[in-house]
C-alpha cells in the first residue's frame, strides 16, 4: 500500500525547481468542484503520511553517519581556534622586531645602491674614453688597407654609441663617427680607382669586403665602371698629349687646354704608330684589369655577409676594450645574480611558450636574407657583363678619333702592315673580351683602307712592268729547299704553311672559364700575368732571309747564261761532246748528258711577284671586309705577269710559215680581259653640250700601261745558242710555279674569304693557261733551234714522180734525223743550264715532233708531180722518221703520226669523197688544202674550181 501511494505521486513533483501550491491550483478544474478537491486533499494527505514514513525510516538507517560527521566538525572548530591564536601571537612577534632592527638595514641597502651606481658610472666613463681613442685606432687600420675592419670598428663603435645616447659626450662623438665613415667611405673609392690600373686580390677582396659590410656592393660596381670609364679618358689623353707634345712646337698650356680629338690631330705622321702602339698598351692595361676584376667576381661570388656586433663579442671591440671593461652581467632586483634555478625556471617558460613562434620567424629571416644575396649576386653579374661592351665600346672610340686623324696614304707597306697587325690584334682582343664584333672599328677603317690598297696595287703593276721591262730572264739562284715560306712576307703565316689544311677560324669568342675566358691560345691566358700581345708589333717578324745558293768562295751563285754549262760540267764531257758537236777527227764516244741543273725556274721578277703575292695575303688576313678586292689585286698581279710574258716573247721570233702556235681559248679570254681591265687605255669621246657645242673628252680606263716589248733588255734570239729558249723556259716556267704556288696558297685564301667559291672561280683554269703558253711560246724557239727551215729546200730537190717503189728513204730524212740528234744534246746542254722538269722536256719533244709533222705536210703540198709510187715513198720516208725519233726519245707514241699519214692517204681519196674530207679536215692549211685538190682533181677544172671555193671558205 505504501508503495502505491509512493507511485501515485506525480513526476512533476520530483523536478527542480517545482512549487507544489502552484502546482496544486492549476489542476483545479472550472468551475470548482468541492468533492473533487476534497478527494485530492485526502490523497494528498495520504501521500505525505506514505513519504513521512519513508523519510524516518531512511534517517534511522543514517543516523551513525551523522554522528560521525557532527564529531569531525567539532575538531576542525577546535583546530581553527589553535590557528588564530598563533597567528596573534606571530603578529605581536613581529611588531616588536620592526620596532627594534628596521632603521638599521635601510641604511646599510641605501649605501649598497650608491656603491652600484658609482660603479656603473665607472664603466660609462671607461665606454667613452675608449670610444674617444677609435679615431686613432681607425687611421692605423686604413693605412694597413685594412678597410674591413675599420668599416667593422666603426659600425660597432656607432651601436655602442647608440646605446648611450643619453650622454651628452657621446652625442657629440656620433656626429664625428658618422664624418669618419664618410672619409672611410672616400678613401674605398680611391682605393677603388687605383685598382681599375693596377688590380691586386688581396686588396680588391679587402675593397668588396669593406662594402660588403656596408651594404653599398651595387654602389661599388656602379663606381667601379664610372673610374674605368675615367681611366680610359685621363690615361688616353694624357698619352696622346706626349706624343702631340714631342710632334709640335706649341706651347705646353696650350696643349693642355685641347681636346683630345684636337691632339690626335697634332700627333705627327712619324709618331702616329708609336702612339697608336702607346694608346693600346694602356687600354690593354686597363682591359687586363677589368677581366681580372671579372674573373675575382666569378671565382668569389657576391655573398652577403651578416654583421653582428654586439652580439659577437670579441670581433673587434675587444681591441679597443679591455676584458675588465666589459660590462659586468645583469642581476636581479635585489643585487644578487641569477641562480641556476631561476634561470632554468626561464628557460622553461621560453621554451613552453616561443619556440615555435621563433622557429618561424627565423626561417622567414634566413629566406629573404638568401633572397637578397641572390638578387645583389645577378645585379652585379649583369653590371659585369654590360661594362664589358661599355668598356671594349669606349676603347673603340678612343682608337678610331687617333686613326682618322692620321693619313694612311702616307705609309709605307710595312707601316701600314704593322698598322693592320696592330689593329687585328686588338680587335682580337677585344673578339675575346666581350664576344662582340668590332663592327664600329671596322667600318670606319674599310674606307681608309680600300683607298689605301688600291693607291697600293696600282704602284704595284706599274712597278712590276718596270720589272718586267728591265728583266733579262736569268735563273735566281735560290736554294733547293726554298719555298715561299722563306720569305719574309709569308713570316704571317708560316705555321699554317705547314699544314695547308683548314685551320679552325680565328673569330673566337668570348667563353666563361675562369681565368680569362679563353682557351690556351687565349690573349688574356698568355699575358695575364706580363707583357701585352703589341710589343711584337714594332719588331720584324719575319727574320732574316737565307735564300740564295752559296758557291765554294762563300758567294752567291752567279745567274744563269748560255756560258755557265762550262763551269758545271766535267772537262773530259765537254772535249767528247765539241767533238760530235763539230764534227772533227778524233775518238768517237757516246754522247754523255751533262748533269741537269736542280731547282726552280725563278726570275728576279718572279721573287717580286711572290713576295707581293705574302703581302697581299697578310693584307687579306688583316683586311676582312676588303678581302674580295685583295684577291682580286693578287688575279691581276697573276694576269699581268703572264700577259707581260708572252706580250715580250711573242714577237720575239718569226714565225714559220708551215706552222702557227696554237692558243688555247682560256689564254686568249685571259689576255682578252687583262687588256680590257688592267692595261691603261685612253678613248676620245665626242659629247654635245647643252648650247650645241660638241666638245671632246678623253676617258682613261685600266691601271698600268702595257709593258714595253722592244726587247732593249733582251739579245738578238737569232743570234744566241738557244734561240730563246732558255729565256723563254725560265719565263713560262715561272708563270708555272707562281700559279702551283697559288693553288698552294688557297686554302689559307679561302679562309679570309667570306666566299671561299670566289677564289676557286678565279684561279680554277689558270694551271691550264700557264700550261698552254708552253704551246704558243716554245714553238718558234724549238723550230729555230733544229734548223728545220734548211730541210724544206731538201724537200723539194726530191722527185716524187717515180715509176718503181723505192726500198730507200730519201736523203733529206737522214738530214732532218741529224738535226734531232743535235737538238736532243742542246735540250740535255740546256737542262744543265736551267731546270728542265720531265713535263717540261716531253712538252718540248711533242712540240719538235708537232713541227716535225706540219714540216713533213707542208713539203709534200709542195710536190707539183707525184705518182703513187711517190706517195709510197713520203710514208716510207715519214715511216723512217718515226723509227729513229723513237730510239732518240722516250715518248710513246710519237705525236702528231696522224696528221702526217692522214695527209698522204687523202691523196688515193676518190672526188666523191674529198669534199667531205676538206669540210672534216680544218687542221690543215689553205695551201694544203689546195695542193690535195689540185693533185686529186687535175684532170676536172669544174671540181677543182668546186674544191678551191670550198678551201676559200674554210681559209675566211
Amino acid at each position: 500500500a505504501d508503495q502505491g501511494g509512493l507511485d501515485a505521486i506525480y513526476e512533476e513533483t520530483y523536478s527542480e525547481p517545482f512549487d507544489p501550491s502552484l502546482y496544486e491550483l492549476t489542476r483545479l478544474g472550472d468551475p470548482c468542484d468541492q468533492a473533487g478537491i476534497d478527494r485530492d486533499r485526502k490523497l494528498l494527505l495520504q501521500q505525505l503520511t506514505v513519504v513521512s514514513k519513508k523519510v524516518f525510516k531512511l534517517i534511522l538507517d543514517r543516523q551513525t553517519d551523522c554522528t560521525a560527521q557532527l564529531d569531525h566538525i567539532i575538531s576542525v572548530q577546535m583546530d581553527l581556534l589553535e590557528c588564530l591564536s598563533t597567528c596573534t601571537t606571530s603578529r605581536q612577534s613581529l611588531a616588536r622586531a620592526k620596532h627594534q632592527f628596521v632603521n638599521c638595514s635601510l641604511g646599510i641597502l641605501a649605501g649598497y645602491r650608491r656603491k652600484q651606481q658609482a660603479l656603473s658610472l665607472v664603466q660609462n666613463l671607461k665606454i667613452i674614453q675608449t670610444l674617444q681613442k677609435t679615431g686613432h685606432r681607425l687611421e692605423t687600420l686604413l693605412a694597413q688597407d685594412k678597410y674591413s675592419e675599420a668599416i667593422k670598428l666603426l659600425l660597432e663603435c656607432q651601436v655602442v654609441a647608440h646605446n648611450y645616447k643619453h650622454f651628452t659626450a657621446i652625442k657629440q662623438l656620433t656626429v664625428k663617427l658618422q664624418d669618419t665613415l664618410v672619409m672611410t667611405e672616400e678613401t674605398l673609392d680611391t682605393a677603388l680607382a687605383k685598382v681599375c690600373m693596377n688590380f691586386d686580390t688581396t686588396t680588391y677582396s679587402k675593397i668588396q669586403e669593406a662594402y660588403d659590410l656596408l651594404g653599398k656592393t651595387q654602389t661599388a660596381m656602379d663606381q667601379l665602371l664610372m673610374h674605368i670609364t675615367s681611366s680610359i679618358h685621363t690615361r688616353s689623353w694624357s698619352l696622346v698629349q706626349v706624343h702631340a707634345a714631342m710632334s709640335s712646337c706649341c706651347n705646353p698650356e696650350e696643349l693642355a687646354r685641347r681636346p683630345y680629338p684636337e691632339l690626335c690631330h697634332t700627333v705627327g705622321q712619324q709618331l702616329f704608330l708609336p702612339c697608336l702602339i702607346d694608346l693600346i698598351k694602356v687600354l690593354w692595361d686597363i682591359m687586363l684589369n677589368y677581366r681580372k676584376i671579372y674573373s675575382w667576381h666569378q671565382t668569389h661570388a657576391a655573398q652577403s655577409r651578416e654583421t653582428k656586433i654586439l652580439a659577437e663579442p670579441g670581433a673587434l671591440w675587444p681591441l679597443v676594450l679591455d676584458e675588465k671593461d666589459v660590462p659586468p652581467p645583469e642581476r636581479n632586483l635585489c643585487g644578487t645574480e641569477p641562480t641556476q634555478k631561476d634561470t632554468v625556471a626561464d628557460e622553461g617558460q621560453e621554451e613552453g611558450g616561443g619556440d615555435d613562434g621563433k622557429a618561424q620567424e627565423n626561417d622567414r629571416n634566413s629566406e629573404a636574407h638568401t633572397l637578397e644575396l641572390e638578387l645583389q649576386k645577378q645585379y652585379i653579374s649583369k653590371k659585369l657583363d654590360s661594362g664589358l661592351g661599355r668598356i671594349w665600346q669606349e676603347v673603340q672610340t678612343k682608337v678610331r678619333i687617333l686613326v682618322h686623324s692620321s693619313n694612311l696614304k702616307q705609309f709605307s707597306i710595312e707601316q701600314f702592315i704593322r698598322f693592320l697587325d696592330t689593329i687585328h690584334t686588338l680587335l682580337q682582343v677585344g673578339k675575346e673580351f666581350c664576344g662582340h664584333d668590332s663592327e664600329t672599328l671596322q667600318d670606319s677603317l674599310q674606307k681608309q683602307c680600300l683607298s689605301y690598297f688600291q693607291a697600293y696595287h696600282v704602284a704595284r703593276l706599274d712597278e712590276l712592268k718596270t720589272h718586267l721591262e728591265n728583266e733579262g730572264w736569268a735563273l735566281c739562284p735560290v736554294k733547293l729547299s726554298f719555298s715561299p715560306r722563306s720569305l719574309i712576307e709569308f713570316g704571317h703565316m708560316k705555321l699554317s704553311l705547314k699544314s695547308p689544311s683548314k685551320t679552325p677560324s680565328k673569330r673566337s669568342s668570348i667563353s666563361s672559364s675562369s681565368e680569362t675566358g679563353g682557351g690556351t691560345g687565349s690573349y688574356f691566358v698568355r699575358y695575364w700575368s706580363d707583357g701585352t700581345p703589341f710589343e711584337e708589333v714594332l719588331r720584324d717578324s719575319g727574320g732574316d732571309e737565307d735564300i740564295l745558293m752559296l758557291v765554294d768562295g762563300g758567294g752567291f751563285e752567279n745567274e744563269s747564261s748560255e756560258d755557265e754549262e762550262n763551269e758545271t760540267v766535267p772537262a773530259s764531257i765537254l772535249e767528247n761532246n765539241a767533238i760530235l758537236m763539230t764534227g772533227t777527227n778524233g775518238p768517237r764516244q757516246p754522247w754523255t748528258p751533262p748533269p741537269p741543273r736542280q731547282g726552280f725556274c725563278l726570275a728576279n721578277t718572279t721573287l717580286m711577284v711572290l713576295r707581293q703575292f705574302g703581302r697581299y695575303i697578310h693584307l687579306m688576313k688583316l683586311l676582312h671586309p676588303i678581302s674580295s678586292e685583295i684577291l682580286l689585286g693578287i688575279k691581276q698581279l697573276f694576269e699581268f705577269y703572264v700577259y707581260s710574258v708572252y706580250k715580250v716573247f711573242s714577237s720575239s721570233l718569226p714565225q714559220d710559215s708551215w706552222i702557227k702556235p696554237r692558243m688555247s681559248s682560256n689564254l686568249t679570254s685571259l689576255l682578252d680581259n687583262v687588256e680590257r681591265e688592267i692595261v691603261l687605255k685612253s678613248k676620245q669621246v665626242n659629247e654635245v653640250d647643252g648650247e650645241g657645242n660638241q666638245t671632246t673628252h678623253e676617258i682613261i680606263s685600266g691601271l698600268v700601261r702595257a709593258p714595253n716589248t722592244g726587247m732593249a733588255v733582251l739579245p738578238n734570239f737569232e743570234e744566241c745558242k738557244y734561240k730563246g729558249l732558255l729565256e723563254k723556259i725560265l719565263a713560262v716556267e715561272s708563270c708555272v710555279y707562281l700559279s702551283g704556288q697559288l693553288v698552294t696558297l688557297l686554302p689559307h685564301v679561302k679562309e679570309c674569304l667570306q666566299d671561299g667559291s670566289l677564289a676557286d672561280q678565279y684561279f680554277a683554269d689558270q694551271m691550264s693557261i700557264v700550261h698552254s703558253l708552253r704551246d704558243s711560246l716554245y714553238l718558234t724557239s724549238i723550230n729555230k733551234l733544229i734548223g728545220l727551215h734548211h730541210v724544206i729546200p731538201a724537200m723539194t730537190k726530191i722527185k716524187w714522180d717515180l715509176k718503181e717503189v723505192h726500198s730507200q728513204h730519201s736523203e733529206y730524212v737522214d738530214l732532218l734525223v741529224k738535226l734531232f740528234h743535235d737538238f736532243s744534246q742542246r735540250v740535255d746542254q740546256l737542262a744543265s743550264i736551267v731546270p728542265i722538269e720531265p713535263d717540261v722536256r716531253t712538252c718540248i719533244w711533242s712540240l719538235a715532233f708537232q713541227s716535225a709533222a706540219h714540216l713533213f705536210v707542208e713539203g709534200f703540198s709542195t710536190v707539183k708531180k707525184c705518182t703513187n709510187e711517190g706517195r709510197a715513198l713520203m710514208q716510207l720516208d715519214y715511216r723512217q722518221f718515226i723509227l729513229k725519233m723513237e730510239k732518240l726519245t722516250d715518248i710513246r707514241p710519237i705525236p702528231c703520226q696522224e696528221f702526217v699519214t692522214a695527209y698522204i692517204k687523202a691523196f688515193y681519196i676518190p672526188e666523191s669523197e674529198l669534199e667531205a674530207w676538206v669540210e672534216g679536215h680544218r687542221e690543215y692549211s689553205a695551201s694544203q688544202l689546195t695542193a690535195l685538190v689540185n693533185a686529186v682533181a687535175y684532170s676536172n677544172n669544174k671540181a677543182r674550181q668546186k674544191f678551191e671555193t670550198i678551201v676559200n671558205k674554210i681559209r675566211r
